[in-house]
């Protein structure tokens, strides 16, 4: 009798938590939500809706896709300025910081030195970039070069689909962008959490 109710203590028990498990599937993605800018900026906008913030001298919207960021930056001032690419920097949800390459940059050569962007007074700069470190080559039939991504959820190859990880939401991620004005270089601190959004 005593086996007879262990087996149905430990059948109700894993019912109950088969019931508790979260079957939900979708996308991570990642809003701005903070910005850690130069201090003698004083004045600036952030809104985490259209994910862009605003100064006296740029304005920038985000746009996370996967395994890379993408960015629209403006340049506000009526001089010159430049992304400073060697000094860039990708910090992610385990807080280690990645050394990152961007568009234009071929596969094999993201790890040498990158020159800086210039974004003349009055315009835009449309770019993306990826940390290093997170892009392989895999050789044979099926290889290539890949990018994982950016919020270490696995997806299904067969539906573009991941499970849903509490770990994985309410994480930061961090992206450190200097921008030289005449001889000075500003150091912005963009960061973004981590979400999942369920697909049907």
């Amino acid at each position: 009798m005593r086996i007879f109710f262990t087996i149905v203590l430990i059948t109700i028990s894993g019912y109950l938590f088969a019931q508790k498990t979260d079957k939900r599937k979708g996308s991570y993605s990642a809003y701005l939500y903070a910005v850690e800018k130069p201090i003698k900026i004083k004045d600036f906008t952030l809104d985490s809706t259209i994910q862009s913030y605003e100064d006296s001298n740029i304005k920038i919207v985000w746009q996370y896709a996967g395994s890379q960021i993408g960015f629209e930056l403006t340049n506000k001032l009526d001089k010159t300025i430049k992304v400073l690419w060697d000094e860039a920097a990708f910090i992610s949800v385990s807080n280690e910081t990645e050394k990152i390459f961007h568009k234009g940059i071929k596969y094999l050569d993201r790890e040498n030195s990158q020159s800086p962007t210039a974004i003349y007074k009055g315009t835009t700069l449309s770019d993306l970039f990826s940390p290093t470190s997170y892009t392989s080559y895999t050789s044979g039939q099926y290889g290539g070069w890949n990018s994982r991504p950016l919020i270490p959820a696995v997806t299904s190859r067969w539906n573009g689909k991941a499970a849903f990880d509490e770990s994985l939401v309410g994480r930061t991620l961090k992206v450190v962008l200097p921008i030289k004005v005449d001889e000075e270089t500003l150091e912005y601190m963009f960061s973004f959490k981590t979400i999942f959004q369920e697909k049907k």
